[in-house]
Protein backbone atom coordinates (compact mmCIF):
# COMPACT_ATOMS: atom_id res chain seq x y z
CA UNK A 1 0.00 0.00 0.00
CA UNK A 2 2.85 2.48 0.72
CA UNK A 3 4.74 1.71 -2.31
CA UNK A 4 1.42 2.35 -4.06
CA UNK A 5 1.28 5.76 -2.52
CA UNK A 6 5.07 7.01 -2.87
CA UNK A 7 4.72 5.61 -6.93
CA UNK A 8 1.20 8.08 -7.09
CA UNK A 9 3.43 10.70 -5.76
CA UNK A 10 6.19 10.55 -7.74
CA UNK A 11 4.16 10.14 -11.15
CA UNK A 12 1.43 13.04 -10.40
CA UNK A 13 2.70 15.66 -7.62
CA UNK A 14 6.61 15.59 -9.72
CA UNK A 15 6.32 14.62 -13.08
CA UNK A 16 2.49 15.30 -14.44
CA UNK A 17 2.75 12.21 -17.07
CA UNK A 18 0.17 11.21 -19.29
CA UNK A 19 -2.38 9.09 -17.78
CA UNK A 20 -1.73 6.32 -20.36
CA UNK A 21 2.05 5.83 -18.91
CA UNK A 22 3.83 4.48 -16.70
CA UNK A 23 7.22 6.39 -14.77
CA UNK A 24 9.97 4.08 -14.06
CA UNK A 25 12.74 5.80 -11.52
CA UNK A 26 15.17 3.35 -13.15
CA UNK A 27 16.50 3.48 -9.40
CA UNK A 28 19.76 0.90 -8.81
CA UNK A 29 20.67 0.09 -5.16
CA UNK A 30 24.85 0.55 -5.13
CA UNK A 31 25.02 -0.37 -1.41
CA UNK A 32 23.38 -0.59 2.13
CA UNK A 33 25.36 -0.52 4.89
CA UNK A 34 25.11 0.46 8.75
CA UNK A 35 28.51 0.75 10.53
CA UNK A 36 30.12 2.90 13.34
CA UNK A 37 32.15 5.83 12.14
CA UNK A 38 34.40 5.62 14.37
CA UNK A 39 36.05 2.44 12.43
CA UNK A 40 35.58 4.49 9.19
CA UNK A 41 36.75 7.61 10.44
CA UNK A 42 34.59 9.13 8.90
CA UNK A 43 36.63 12.78 7.99
CA UNK A 44 36.55 13.31 4.35
CA UNK A 45 36.94 16.61 2.33
CA UNK A 46 35.25 15.96 -0.70
CA UNK A 47 32.99 13.10 -1.38
CA UNK A 48 31.40 13.62 -4.44
CA UNK A 49 30.59 10.56 -6.50
CA UNK A 50 28.27 10.59 -9.49
CA UNK A 51 25.59 8.92 -7.41
CA UNK A 52 22.41 9.28 -4.92
CA UNK A 53 23.69 9.29 -1.60
CA UNK A 54 20.82 8.25 1.32
CA UNK A 55 22.08 9.09 4.91
CA UNK A 56 20.57 8.49 8.68
CA UNK A 57 22.52 8.51 11.73
CA UNK A 58 20.89 6.45 14.74
CA UNK A 59 22.99 8.86 17.51
CA UNK A 60 24.43 12.22 16.82
CA UNK A 61 28.08 13.62 16.69
CA UNK A 62 28.54 13.25 12.85
CA UNK A 63 28.00 16.41 10.27
CA UNK A 64 28.01 16.45 6.53
CA UNK A 65 29.36 20.49 4.93
CA UNK A 66 27.88 21.95 1.88
CA UNK A 67 29.43 25.47 0.91
CA UNK A 68 30.41 26.69 4.21
CA UNK A 69 27.13 25.28 6.01
CA UNK A 70 26.96 22.38 8.75
CA UNK A 71 24.42 19.72 8.38
CA UNK A 72 24.18 17.60 11.45
CA UNK A 73 23.33 13.65 11.22
CA UNK A 74 20.27 13.15 13.60
CA UNK A 75 18.24 10.32 14.44
CA UNK A 76 15.11 12.31 13.25
CA UNK A 77 16.20 14.00 10.03
CA UNK A 78 17.19 11.61 6.15
CA UNK A 79 19.72 13.36 4.37
CA UNK A 80 19.51 12.89 0.93
CA UNK A 81 22.81 14.44 -1.43
CA UNK A 82 22.36 14.24 -5.23
CA UNK A 83 25.23 12.87 -7.14
CA UNK A 84 27.92 14.66 -7.96
CA UNK A 85 27.61 17.39 -4.98
CA UNK A 86 31.18 18.26 -3.73
CA UNK A 87 31.00 18.17 0.35
CA UNK A 88 32.77 17.12 3.13
CA UNK A 89 32.37 14.41 6.06
CA UNK A 90 33.18 15.36 10.03
CA UNK A 91 32.65 13.10 12.73
CA UNK A 92 33.31 13.52 16.88
CA UNK A 93 32.66 10.34 18.44
CA UNK A 94 31.01 6.66 16.92
CA UNK A 95 27.57 7.39 15.96
CA UNK A 96 26.19 4.25 14.10
CA UNK A 97 25.83 5.34 10.37
CA UNK A 98 23.18 3.90 7.57
CA UNK A 99 24.02 4.83 4.29
CA UNK A 100 22.73 3.71 0.39
CA UNK A 101 24.29 4.67 -2.52
CA UNK A 102 22.44 4.40 -5.60
CA UNK A 103 21.91 5.83 -9.17
CA UNK A 104 17.86 6.70 -10.61
CA UNK A 105 16.86 7.81 -13.83
CA UNK A 106 15.54 11.33 -15.37
CA UNK A 107 14.22 13.41 -13.73
CA UNK A 108 16.71 12.84 -11.16
CA UNK A 109 20.07 12.92 -13.29
CA UNK A 110 20.59 16.65 -13.15
CA UNK A 111 19.76 17.96 -9.81
CA UNK A 112 21.48 20.62 -8.81
CA UNK A 113 23.96 20.22 -6.10
CA UNK A 114 22.92 20.73 -2.51
CA UNK A 115 21.98 18.88 0.97
CA UNK A 116 18.58 17.81 0.66
CA UNK A 117 16.76 16.99 4.73
CA UNK A 118 13.97 15.05 4.94
CA UNK A 119 11.99 14.95 7.95
CA UNK A 120 10.66 10.81 7.73
CA UNK A 121 7.22 9.79 8.89
CA UNK A 122 7.01 7.17 11.66
CA UNK A 123 6.74 4.91 8.66
CA UNK A 124 9.55 5.41 7.21
CA UNK A 125 11.48 6.15 10.34
CA UNK A 126 10.47 2.24 11.11
CA UNK A 127 11.98 0.97 8.07
CA UNK A 128 15.64 2.96 8.31
CA UNK A 129 15.51 1.32 11.74
CA UNK A 130 14.52 -2.76 10.83
CA UNK A 131 16.99 -2.28 7.94
CA UNK A 132 19.34 -1.09 10.32
CA UNK A 133 19.10 -4.03 12.27
CA UNK A 134 19.33 -6.32 9.62
CA UNK A 135 22.37 -5.37 8.50
CA UNK A 136 23.39 -5.52 12.16
CA UNK A 137 22.30 -8.90 12.98
CA UNK A 138 24.15 -10.00 9.81
CA UNK A 139 21.00 -12.58 9.19
CA UNK A 140 19.88 -10.83 6.44
CA UNK A 141 16.94 -11.43 4.38
CA UNK A 142 18.15 -9.57 1.25
CA UNK A 143 14.34 -9.49 -0.30
CA UNK A 144 13.30 -7.86 2.85
CA UNK A 145 16.08 -5.49 3.16
CA UNK A 146 16.17 -4.29 -0.33
CA UNK A 147 12.30 -3.71 -0.66
CA UNK A 148 12.37 -1.80 2.61
CA UNK A 149 15.50 0.43 1.12
CA UNK A 150 13.73 0.98 -2.07
CA UNK A 151 10.50 2.52 -0.38
CA UNK A 152 13.10 4.41 1.30
CA UNK A 153 14.32 5.73 -1.71
CA UNK A 154 11.25 6.45 -3.34
CA UNK A 155 10.23 8.21 -0.09
CA UNK A 156 13.21 10.43 -0.42
CA UNK A 157 12.79 11.18 -4.20
CA UNK A 158 9.27 12.23 -3.44
CA UNK A 159 10.65 14.40 -1.68
CA UNK A 160 12.85 16.34 -3.62
CA UNK A 161 11.66 19.92 -4.22
CA UNK A 162 9.54 20.02 -7.60
CA UNK A 163 11.84 23.37 -8.15
CA UNK A 164 14.78 21.31 -8.12
CA UNK A 165 13.60 18.49 -10.92
CA UNK A 166 14.88 19.71 -13.94
CA UNK A 167 12.89 18.76 -17.15
CA UNK A 168 14.48 18.69 -19.79
CA UNK A 169 13.29 18.12 -23.20
CA UNK A 170 15.57 16.58 -25.31
CA UNK A 171 15.17 16.17 -29.33
CA UNK A 172 14.49 12.01 -29.70
CA UNK A 173 17.62 12.25 -32.51
CA UNK A 174 20.27 13.40 -29.63
CA UNK A 175 18.14 11.34 -27.04
CA UNK A 176 18.78 8.49 -29.66
CA UNK A 177 22.57 9.47 -30.01
CA UNK A 178 23.14 9.91 -26.29
CA UNK A 179 21.95 5.98 -25.96
CA UNK A 180 23.99 4.82 -28.27
CA UNK A 181 27.12 6.13 -26.29
CA UNK A 182 25.54 5.07 -23.08
CA UNK A 183 24.99 1.70 -24.14
CA UNK A 184 28.71 1.24 -25.68
CA UNK A 185 30.50 3.04 -23.41
CA UNK A 186 33.87 1.35 -23.66
CA UNK A 187 34.01 2.03 -27.72
CA UNK A 188 34.60 5.45 -29.08
CA UNK A 189 32.08 7.01 -31.31
CA UNK A 190 33.03 9.10 -33.74
CA UNK A 191 30.59 12.05 -35.28
CA UNK A 192 30.35 11.14 -37.84
CA UNK A 193 29.13 7.67 -37.62
CA UNK A 194 26.78 8.97 -35.23
CA UNK A 195 25.32 11.71 -37.41
CA UNK A 196 24.99 8.90 -40.29
CA UNK A 197 22.95 6.23 -37.98
CA UNK A 198 20.50 9.58 -37.19
CA UNK A 199 20.66 10.39 -41.08
CA UNK A 200 22.11 13.93 -40.30
CA UNK A 201 25.04 16.22 -41.40
CA UNK A 202 27.64 15.69 -38.70
CA UNK A 203 27.48 19.92 -38.56
CA UNK A 204 23.89 19.98 -38.24
CA UNK A 205 24.25 17.08 -35.27
CA UNK A 206 26.73 18.79 -33.76
CA UNK A 207 25.10 21.80 -33.09
CA UNK A 208 21.94 19.95 -31.79
CA UNK A 209 24.13 18.49 -29.59
CA UNK A 210 25.39 21.02 -27.84
CA UNK A 211 21.91 23.22 -27.77
CA UNK A 212 20.05 19.91 -26.23
CA UNK A 213 22.80 18.71 -23.60
CA UNK A 214 25.37 22.35 -23.33
CA UNK A 215 28.20 19.86 -24.31
CA UNK A 216 29.60 18.51 -27.20
CA UNK A 217 29.12 14.61 -27.71
CA UNK A 218 33.17 13.52 -27.34
CA UNK A 219 32.38 15.81 -23.63
CA UNK A 220 29.56 14.28 -22.95
CA UNK A 221 31.12 10.76 -23.66
CA UNK A 222 34.10 11.59 -21.51
CA UNK A 223 32.04 12.80 -18.64
CA UNK A 224 30.14 9.61 -18.79
CA UNK A 225 32.93 7.38 -19.16
CA UNK A 226 34.65 8.58 -16.16
CA UNK A 227 31.08 8.70 -14.31
CA UNK A 228 30.86 4.77 -15.14
CA UNK A 229 34.83 4.14 -13.79
CA UNK A 230 34.10 5.99 -10.64
CA UNK A 231 30.91 3.02 -10.09
CA UNK A 232 33.33 0.28 -11.00
CA UNK A 233 36.16 1.58 -8.56
CA UNK A 234 34.01 1.88 -6.07
CA UNK A 235 31.41 -1.92 -6.75
CA UNK A 236 33.78 -3.92 -8.77
CA UNK A 237 36.73 -6.27 -8.32
CA UNK A 238 38.53 -4.38 -11.31
CA UNK A 239 41.80 -3.10 -11.02
CA UNK A 240 42.88 0.82 -12.64
CA UNK A 241 43.96 -1.10 -15.58
CA UNK A 242 40.85 -3.75 -16.59
CA UNK A 243 38.32 -0.57 -15.68
CA UNK A 244 40.28 1.79 -17.93
CA UNK A 245 39.77 -0.92 -20.74
CA UNK A 246 36.19 -1.38 -19.71
CA UNK A 247 35.49 2.56 -19.96
CA UNK A 248 37.08 3.51 -23.31
CA UNK A 249 40.65 4.71 -22.52
CA UNK A 250 43.98 3.47 -24.66
CA UNK A 251 45.52 2.74 -21.27
CA UNK A 252 45.72 3.38 -17.21
CA UNK A 253 47.96 6.13 -17.31
CA UNK A 254 45.69 8.15 -19.75
CA UNK A 255 42.77 7.03 -17.74
CA UNK A 256 44.44 8.19 -14.43
CA UNK A 257 45.58 11.46 -16.30
CA UNK A 258 41.86 12.37 -17.18
CA UNK A 259 40.13 11.01 -13.83
CA UNK A 260 42.77 13.19 -11.49
CA UNK A 261 41.23 16.18 -13.94
CA UNK A 262 37.68 15.46 -13.44
CA UNK A 263 37.90 14.26 -10.05
CA UNK A 264 40.38 15.68 -8.73
CA UNK A 265 42.32 12.99 -7.22
CA UNK A 266 43.72 9.72 -8.95
CA UNK A 267 41.60 6.66 -9.58
CA UNK A 268 43.36 4.85 -6.60
CA UNK A 269 42.49 7.52 -4.03
CA UNK A 270 39.10 7.84 -4.95
CA UNK A 271 39.09 3.96 -4.51
CA UNK A 272 39.31 4.46 -0.43
CA UNK A 273 36.61 6.95 -0.27
CA UNK A 274 32.65 5.88 -0.59
CA UNK A 275 31.27 6.30 2.88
Amino acid sequence: MYVSNILIILAYAKLSIDMNEYFNPDVKILTVKFDSLGKIRWNFPDLSAPYWRLYWNSGKGASVWYEMKEYPLTPELLTLIPPNTHFSSACKGTPMHFYVHFTAGPPFTDIESQIIRIAPGTEMLAKVRESSRMIEGRNTDSVVLSLNVMQLILYCLASVPDKFLYRRKIDPRIATAMKMIDDDISKPHSNTSISEKLSMSTNAFLRLFRQNTGVSPQLYSRNRRIDKACILLHYSGLDIKQIASETGFCDRFHFSRVFRRLRGVGPAEFRKIKS
